[in-house]
């Protein structure tokens, strides 16, 4: 089995992306990928500190812990703030290269990184729960789709779990939307690789939930207009999925995908995946888990704002005949239905 630790970062106001970030490690590697990202803890720390949990690799906190300028003792205060800037920054790095470089005890089942970026104006008619919906519905479909491979391409058939960081607010919205995914195919498709709905926990409990927590800061980072870097994801670009030599695991929602002016890695890889496809098929599939559908489009056409008219596809495609040249009508891209839950 497959286990998913999965994080989020920008739910608080601005400007910025809503950004899931995930790490995929197999079950009979997570107790030793846990133990080795201690080590590099304690290593840096140069001791071994007998409150050792509460030193949490969280991104944010350890490159911005400050002392407090008042003593409130009302207001927490970072466990950080006592060691060097220098030392929290080494801290990160390694963990960072780490999940690049962890040998697993199956080469064929290593550590895999996820990522999924919305810009807030990207179909902008949409709520925040609504960006966060699909973002989710992104991230399990491409980890479903990992799985789908290793069963289908590698005969190593595997179930997946998705654990994620405690999120009080909005655990019981996740776990519906992906009971409805397991149950029917929406706008990626239907789950089915996966052993249940997310579950819940405490980073501090787990290495791996604070790993996939410097996984969101990453790619938060990249696309943050205010203070963007990709320091962080340089580093671990290698290690989000991939088929062949096209990075799937990692990608940019933005309306600049539409007309091909977004230049970031995740962009470039879905333009060049879906030229591919176009050269094989004559147009991009778009359908369940990138089977192809009977009506084609482009993943560009995916990101059409709501409202906006539209081809519905250039042809129509049955299995065992010639592509057939059809006129196929205008549609209207519209937003979403609300889902009665």
């Amino acid at each position: 089995m497959y286990l998913l630790f999965v994080d989020e970062s920008g739910t608080h106001g601005g400007s910025h992306p809503f950004v899931l970030g995930g790490v995929a490690v197999h079950e009979d590697d997570a107790a030793q990928l846990q133990k080795e990202l201690d080590q590099i803890v304690i290593d840096q720390l140069g001791r071994v500190p007998p409150n050792l949990d509460e030193y949490e690799v969280h991104a944010s906190e350890m490159r911005n812990a400050r002392k407090p300028k008042t003593n409130d003792p009302q207001k927490r205060v970072s466990i950080w703030v006592n060691v060097d800037r220098s030392v929290r920054l080494a801290i990160l790095t390694a963990v960072y290269k780490h999940l690049v470089e962890f040998t697993p005890r199956n080469p064929h089942l290593p550590v895999v990184l996820f990522g999924v970026a919305v810009e807030r104006n990207f179909h902008p008619g949409w709520s925040p729960i609504e960006r966060e919906r699909w973002a989710y519905e992104v991230l399990l479909g491409k980890f479903d789709v990992m799985l789908k491979g290793l069963r289908t391409r590698k005969s190593l058939p595997n179930r997946g779990l998705v654990i994620h960081d405690r999120r009080v607010v909005a655990e019981r919205d996740i776990q519906v939307w992906t009971a409805q995914w397991r149950s029917t195919a929406e706008r990626i498709g239907q789950l089915r690789n996966l052993a249940d709905v997310p579950l819940f926990g405490d980073s501090r409990a787990t290495r791996l939930l604070q790993a996939a927590d410097v996984v969101s800061y990453a790619v938060f980072r990249r696309y943050n207009r205010g203070a963007m870097s990709s320091e962080y994801f340089d580093i671990v670009w290698p290690a989000f999925h991939s088929e062949g030599d096209v990075v799937h695991g990692v990608v940019h929602y933005t309306p600049e995908y539409g007309t091909g002016s977004c230049d970031c890695e995740p962009c470039d890889q879905r333009l060049r995946a879906e030229a591919a496809k176009t050269t094989k098929y004559g147009s991009t599939p778009y359908g369940d888990h990138d089977r192809r559908s009977h009506v084609l489009m482009t993943a560009a056409g995916s990101d059409r704002p709501p409202g906006e008219r539209e081809l519905a596809g250039d042809r129509l495609w049955a299995h065992g005949t010639d592509q057939i040249e059809l006129e196929l009508p205008e549609r209207r891209v519209e937003v979403p239905r609300e889902q009665e839950l």
